[in-house]
C-alpha cells in the first residue's frame, strides 16, 4: 500500500502543477471585509475545479496520516470530505468533459463557492449569507450527466455515500461510539481495533476515487497528456472495480 500511495501522490502532484500552469495566476487583492489576500479574480469554473482538486489532495493525505495515527473519528470526517468534494468535481467537470448542459445550478454553485465569508470590515455587521446548491441537486445532475444505467438506483447509491460518514463531521453519537473497544473509549485507537481496520481496508478505494477525480479535473482543464498519465497510473495500481492490484 505504501508504494502505491507514493506513486499515486506523485501523479496527483504532477497533475496539480500542470493544471495550475494553465490557469490565470491568483492576484493579491482587498476582499469585501477589507482584508487582503490571494484570490482567483476571474472566478472561472476551471479555477473552481482546480481548487477542489487541491482540497482532495489535502484530504487524501490527511486521511492517510489520521489512519496511521489511529484517529479514526477524524479519518471518517476526511472520508466525508473526499466524498463531497469528489462529487463536486464531477458536477463541475461534466459540461467541460462530457459536453453536458451547463445549468443554472452551476452558476449558483460557483457564486457561492467564490463568495467571501464577510462583506464588512466589522464581521459582526456582515450581512453575507450563503446559498448552497443542495447535495440532492448535485447528485441528480451527476446521474443525468454520467448516465450510469438505472438513474434511481445510482441516485440512491450517491445519497448513501454522501450520508455514510456525515456523522463523523457532525459528531453523531453512533459514529463516536466507534472509539469504544468494548471496555473503554480509546483515542487514538490501537491498530487491532476493528473499526480502524475497516477504515484501513477502505483507504485504497478512496485513493482510487481521488485519482479518478484528479484525472477528470485535468481533462476539464484541457491537460490531456496529464489526464492520460494519471489514468495510466490508475490502471497500473487498481483493478476496474477500484481495488488495489498486487504490487511487486
Amino acid at each position: 500500500m505504501e508504494r502505491a500511495y507514493a506513486i499515486a501522490l506523485e501523479a496527483m502532484k504532477l497533475a496539480q502543477a500542470e493544471m495550475e500552469s494553465v490557469l490565470p495566476k491568483p492576484r493579491f487583492v482587498r476582499t469585501g471585509s477589507g482584508r487582503r489576500g490571494y484570490r482567483f479574480v476571474e472566478r472561472l469554473p476551471q479555477q473552481a475545479i482546480f481548487l477542489k482538486s487541491i482540497r482532495i489532495l489535502s484530504a487524501i493525505q490527511s486521511l492517510k496520516m489520521l489512519l496511521d495515527a489511529g484517529l479514526l473519528l477524524d479519518a471518517g470526517a476526511s472520508m466525508r470530505i473526499l466524498d463531497e468534494i469528489g462529487s463536486e468535481v464531477q458536477f463541475l467537470a461534466a459540461p467541460h468533459v462530457l459536453g453536458s448542459t451547463h445549468e443554472d445550478t452551476h452558476d449558483e454553485f460557483l457564486a457561492e463557492f467564490f463568495q467571501e465569508e464577510f462583506d464588512h470590515h466589522d464581521v459582526l455587521k456582515s450581512t453575507q449569507k450563503r446559498h448552497r446548491v443542495s447535495r440532492r441537486k448535485i447528485r441528480s445532475y451527476i446521474v443525468r450527466a454520467y448516465d450510469e444505467g438505472d438513474a434511481s438506483t445510482h441516485h440512491d447509491v450517491l445519497r448513501v455515500i454522501d450520508n455514510t460518514f456525515s456523522g463523523f463531521v457532525h459528531g453523531a453519537a453512533g459514529h463516536i461510539m466507534d472509539a469504544y473497544n468494548g471496555e473503554s473509549f480509546v483515542v487514538p485507537a490501537s491498530r487491532s481495533h476493528s473499526p480502524l481496520r475497516d477504515f484501513h481496508d477502505q483507504f485504497p478505494t478512496y485513493l482510487h476515487r481521488a485519482m479518478m477525480d484528479f484525472a477528470l479535473a485535468a481533462k476539464a482543464l484541457g491537460c490531456e497528456d496529464r489526464f492520460n498519465h494519471v489514468y495510466r497510473v490508475i490502471t497500473t495500481l487498481f483493478s476496474a472495480d477500484g481495488s488495489l492490484l498486487q504490487q511487486r
